[in-house]
């Protein structure tokens, strides 16, 4: 049974976010990460979430500062992401506004809703992201999650995939949004019928 409010628990080398929104949008920013992969399983588990009405897809920004090795992996609502169909971008680094190794190596980069919103409207090519499974890298293997997406360094690239194939449930829209959209065409109707 689909659930509303959900948990993450992710790792990223080097740094990461994590978005909502649909198949032609990316609406809201769920979770800035701003710590190092040691901390950052710590950081989410404790923390619940909910989408928005009408988002029904998750984009996890993967961003990597540097070095050899590039991946993320982890879980959401207890599903690994590497178990479900995902997508994954084309490399997005320069439409991220001030993106440099050093601050995304740190984990202190922020990726702003913004910046992400216009770098999916660029986005070059999608592929399937089993292509870059991957169980050896060091951060992978140390996070314990089994397998994650290794990426080329340097890299930022965002991974969609939907919130059901992930037992998370899409709310619908609120009752008093229906009930102003009913109010708003029966006044449409009675403004034309006096024209």
């Amino acid at each position: 049974m689909p659930q509303l409010t959900f948990e993450m628990s992710i790792v990223a080398d080097n740094d990461f976010a994590v978005f909502s929104g649909n198949a032609t949008n990316i609406n809201n920013i769920l979770y800035q990460n701003n710590v190092g992969w040691k901390t950052q399983i710590g950081n989410l588990s404790s923390l619940s979430f909910t989408l928005a009405a009408g988002d029904d897809k998750f984009y996890v920004l993967g961003m990597g500062g540097g070095g050899q090795e590039e991946n993320i992996s982890g879980l959401i609502n207890g599903v690994n992401m590497t178990s479900v169909s995902v997508a994954m971008s084309s490399n997005l680094s320069s439409y991220l506004t001030g993106y440099n190794n050093f601050d995304v190596e740190a984990a202190t980069y922020s990726a702003s809703l913004a910046d992400v919103q216009n770098a999916f409207s660029n986005v070059s090519s999608w592929s399937d992201a089993a292509s870059n499974l991957n169980s050896t890298q060091t951060v992978i293997e140390k996070a314990g999650y089994g397998s994650g997406f290794a990426f080329s360094t340097g890299n930022a690239h965002l991974f969609s995939f939907d919130a059901e194939d992930a037992g998370v449930k899409v709310p619908e829209p609120s009752t008093l949004a229906i009930f102003a959209l009913g109010l708003m065409g029966l006044a449409s109707r009675r403004f034309k019928k006096k024209s």
